[in-house]
């Protein structure tokens, strides 16, 4: 499996804080690309720690799909960056403090948990935050509907790559953490990686969460008192509408016969990658050096 490297054609001037029409859909997306900023760097240099422990012939297919992985995460992070700074602005003082706290404790993971714990975590992020690929690509056209287009190139382009890697983080947290006896297949195969799921998930819920709910307090300022309620209204129904279409795919992820390997892809996968390959209507060819 070879991960190819794309270079999206984004115009993030176009895009602003509300790109799409509900309101509290946009900064709930919005408050997702933070965490990417901050994580997929982490994710990175988590994988240049686990890289000699692979061994290089056993896992030489393993160790060149986590350098095309690398290389896929690396541009992930660097468009998140750009569209965050859309809404990291004196209007919103709290989102670049957040982030910056979120980073802390990913920084503090690295020095002082065990490549084990990090590997987990970073697998829960890649299979239980890639639950949501799904439904950005099947469940939530109704959202995308009027929305801006560069602001939905973004999430196109990473969540279909999202899917594309799938398998990485998977492959390299088994390979490390649950190679040996049968104790330890049981051990870190099932309960650690679950533990990593769910440890993932509340973590970057206690940042994400507080994101979303301070754009939504400061759009709330230039709103009737009756508009504001009834926005918050609107927040409830969604939260629930988004946790509701993703407990599904939770439970498949954290079930002892889970296997990314056997996800079916998202509709419309295809043409979504051929976008954004080289040549494609979105795609912009990185100048030589």
């Amino acid at each position: 499996m070879k991960l190819p490297v794309r270079y999206p054609q984004i115009d993030f001037e176009s895009c602003f804080p509300k790109w799409a029409p509900d309101l509290e859909f946009s900064m709930m997306m919005n408050s997702n690309s933070i965490l990417p900023a901050h994580l997929e760097p982490y994710i990175i240099k988590v994988f240049a720690q686990a890289k000699p422990h692979l061994d290089p012939v056993r896992d030489a297919a393993l160790i060149r799909e986590l350098d095309w992985f690398v290389a896929q995460e690396a541009q992930h992070y660097r468009q998140h960056i750009r569209f965050n700074r859309v809404f990291q602005t004196a209007r919103y003082p709290e989102v670049e403090k957040l982030g910056k706290a979120y980073a802390a404790d990913l920084d503090g993971f690295l020095k002082n948990r065990s490549l084990i714990f990090n590997l987990a975590y970073t697998e829960g992020f890649e299979s239980g935050g890639g639950v949501f690929y799904r439904l950005w690509f099947e469940k939530l056209r109704a959202f995308r509907m009027g929305a801006n287009e560069e602001a939905l190139k973004l999430w196109d382009w990473h969540y279909a790559e999202e899917f594309e890697h799938r398998e990485v983080a998977y492959k390299i947290y088994m390979a490390v953490a649950a190679r040996g006896n049968w104790a330890r297949r049981i051990w870190y195969g099932y309960f650690y990686r679950v533990y990593g799921v769910l440890r993932m998930i509340a973590h970057g819920t206690q940042y994400s969460r507080p994101i979303a709910q301070h754009l939504l307090e400061v759009e709330r300022g230039d709103m009737t008192p009756a508009e504001a309620a009834e926005s918050k209204k609107r927040h409830k129904r969604l939260t629930r509408k988004i946790t509701g279409m993703t407990m599904g795919g939770l439970l498949a992820v954290l079930s002892p016969f889970y296997n990314p390997a056997r996800k079916p892809p998202p509709k419309g996968l295809d043409e979504v990658l051929q976008q954004f390959d080289t040549g494609g209507s979105s795609a912009k060819i990185p100048a030589k050096a």
